[in-house]
């Protein structure tokens, strides 16, 4: 069955707002990404989410042998004045390093979505068609309960994302952004089905 808007749990709070008008408004415990001017509030992430989460951490960490870093949500991707996402894992080569003023203004070279029920439609629509569109040269989209994960990969002179592998039990996912990276995709899911 497919996700429409109103199976989203994330809402609208007030459209056209920049990233400075976001971060002027009060704390009330929510997280929120900016799409394009809009503000979409999202739920915490729950336990399973966390430990997909912590395993992709460490495989990233374990792979870097230089000065790359790899860092996760909830942290702030300015990719313009009026998006700002927090992908639930980002990972920045060395020679990229600039963009991490405080946040991250500009575009990973890397970013993970760890799909929810209630985050599914805005991470497959509208964050990815942002990550694509602010030039960010991979997108990971990890389907907890189909266990696989789908790999996005924009060529410099597209707009668009093209699927570059679909991978479930039995494959490895690997990036040549970072060559020492081969996550067992069984692995990453647990036994419990996490």
């Amino acid at each position: 069955m497919s996700a429409t808007m109103a199976d989203v749990t994330a809402t609208a709070t007030r459209p056209r707002l920049t990233y400075e008008e976001l971060c002027r408004m009060p704390d009330d415990g929510n997280r929120y990404q900016l799409v394009e001017g809009e503000a979409f509030m999202t739920p915490s992430p729950d336990f399973g989410h966390q430990r997909i989460l912590a395993r992709l951490c460490r495989s990233f960490e374990e792979a870097i042998q230089d000065g790359s870093v790899v860092a996760f949500a909830p942290l702030d991707v300015v990719l313009s004045e009026r998006t700002a996402l927090q992908p639930d894992l980002l990972f920045i080569r060395e020679e990229n390093l600039g963009i991490i003023r405080g946040m991250v203004h500009g575009a990973p070279d890397l970013v993970v979505e760890v799909l929810s029920p209630s985050t599914a439609y805005l991470d497959r629509s509208l964050k990815l068609e942002a990550y694509a569109r602010y030039h960010v040269p991979e997108c990971w989209l990890i389907e907890r309960e189909a266990r696989k994960i789908e790999v996005y990969r924009r060529d410099a002179k597209e707009v668009f994302y093209r699927l570059a592998a679909h991978l479930g039990a039995g494959d490895r996912a690997t990036t040549p952004l970072l060559p020492g990276l081969a996550i067992e995709v069984a692995a990453l899911f647990g036994d419990s089905g996490t």
